[in-house]
Formats: C-alpha cells, structure tokens, sequence
C-alpha cells in the first residue's frame, strides 16, 4: 500500500518541519509518497523544504516503513485549494490525505489507517480523531470519535448546523478523489466541507476510534475567521438530494437556532431525517474486529 500525502505552505517555516517530520517517520509495512506544492514562501520555507528535498533523496534519515520519496512543487498558485489539486494531479499512490503545512500526524497514525483500507476494501473513505495543540507544540485537547450519516453530510448538515468532518484526520481511496474531479478552486475556506459532499455521493464516510491527528490552533490563522467561513459554504449547492430533503433542510435552518440545548438540536435532527445511520470502527490492541454499524454518538 502507498500513499500519497500533500501539504500545500506558504511561509509557515515555523512550524512545517514538525508536519514533514510527522509524516515521513511513520511507521507500518507501507510506502509514502510526499508531495509538498509551495507558493513561493518568503520566509524560510523555502530552504526548510530544499533541505529536506535533499535529505530524503539521499536517505539521510531513519526510514521507518518500505519507502520514502519527496516531490517539491515551488510555484505561484491561486490558492490553498489550487496547491491542493496540483498536488493530487501527480500523487501515485493509493490512500490519499492532505495536512496542512503546520498540523500533524500522529505516529502510528498511518499503520492504523492502512490496517483498516487493508482489512475492509469496501471502506472508501475513514475519518479518525482530532486532537488539538498550540503553538508550543503542547497537545492541549484530546479529540473524540465523531460519527457520520451520509446522507446528512449531503445535506451539508456537518460543519453547518452539526460537527465538523476534521480534515486533518481524513484519508480515502484514490479512485474516490478522481470520480469527484478534486477542489472547486474558487473557494478560499470551506473546499473541505465541498469536498465531502462529493465524496458523500459516492460512499459512506466510516470512523475508527483512534488518535491519528492534531491541529494547531495559531493565531490569525484563516480557520479562526468563521464568519467568513460560513458565508462561502453557504454559497455551496448540495447536487443530487431530493426536494423532499431540501425542504426538510430548509426548515431544519429556519428553526434549529430555536432549540437551546445540543442534545435537542440532535432529537430534532432525528425527528426531521430519521434514524442516522453511522459506520464505526473500533481498535482494539490493534486487532482489527468485524466490521459493524454504530447507532450511537461518541462524542460526550
């Protein structure tokens, strides 16, 4: 198994060390292909990246699974999203990820990830846990397992009137992201949230009960802009749902800021789309068990 991880920077020297080092010391029967598409950083980025262009060429490093190549794309782009595409354009492998050029993967993350596309070759796309760390690089927050229906995530309920699908801990097949054609590059903040609704046409989202991920929350950083955020995915069409689910939505928008409590923001989610169906998978001591459906929240 291979895959192919892209980080698109831009004057991030600061932290991206940490994100390269977390991908390329993973660990597993597996190889990593390692594509980093950078807008012309004027910082240090730059360099940081030349070096380990450099390091990885000539194997100067412990490599810790079967094998480790780095492709550095330096070149104007039009954006976050652009660089993101441009990056899967020549990625060969066959999981797909993107980590932002100051988060990181957790290790042991991509032998987790392998052992379930391995096991289960009906799972498409899989979704893990977020943890949260700041700018020291101290974890701060655990994250928890959050679990999905695909049909509300057409809807564009996640992110919008529900959690969010942390892109950080998200990685699919490679035929998944060539039957949706990529990232609308018109967006500058929600391509995340348009990108799963695609994916959501195709297959089920399904959540593994393990830490794969962290986030770095850092000052001004676009993430914190959520205003901004939610006008753009406001402006995002959810393409084959029935008049029948968008009247349901449109009601569900109109009234839900009504409702006070989160529990009953849920049980109106319920009364109005029915009974979710969620897909769960649980580690246990690295045994993968049989894969089941979950009927329940984990994320109390």
């Amino acid at each position: 198994m291979k895959f192919s991880i892209v980080t698109p920077s831009f004057n991030t020297g600061k932290y991206i060390s940490e994100t390269i080092e977390s991908v390329i010391s993973q660990k597993g029967d597996f190889q990593i292909e390692y594509i980093v598409v950078d807008n012309c950083s004027t910082d240090e980025t730059g360099n940081i990246l030349k070096e380990y262009e450099r390091k990885i060429r000539e194997v100067n490093f412990n490599i810790n699974c079967k094998k480790v190549s780095f492709r550095l794309i330096s070149e104007k782009d039009g954006g976050m999203y652009g660089a993101i595409n441009k990056g899967f354009s020549m990625a060969t492998g066959d999981i797909y990820a993107w980590i932002n050029s100051d988060d990181i993967y957790l290790p042991g993350a991509f032998d987790i990830v392998s052992k379930v596309f391995q096991s289960f070759p009906q799972i498409h796309w899989l979704k893990g846990i977020t943890s949260y760390m700041n700018e020291n690089s101290t974890i701060y927050k655990a994250g928890q397992c959050f679990l999905y229906d695909q049909h509300w995530i057409q809807l564009g309920i996640y992110g919008r009137e529900a959690y969010f699908i942390q892109q950080e801990s998200v990685f699919w097949r490679s035929d998944l992201w060539k039957k949706v054609g990529g990232i609308d590059e018109c967006l500058k903040r929600a391509g995340d949230y348009f990108l799963w609704i695609l994916f959501s046409q195709h297959t089920a989202l399904y959540s593994v009960k393990s830490y794969l991920s962290c986030f770095r929350k850092v000052k001004g950083q676009i993430s914190e802009d959520i205003c901004s955020y939610r006008d753009e995915y406001k402006m995002i069409k959810t393409p084959n749902i029935s008049n029948i689910s968008r009247i349901k939505f449109k009601f569900l928008l109109r009234y839900i800021e009504l409702v006070p409590i989160h529990f009953l923001k849920r049980y109106f989610y319920r009364v109005i789309f029915g009974k979710p169906n969620y897909h769960f998978i649980n580690l246990n001591d690295d045994k993968i068990p049989a894969l089941k459906s979950a009927s329940y929240y984990i994320v109390e």
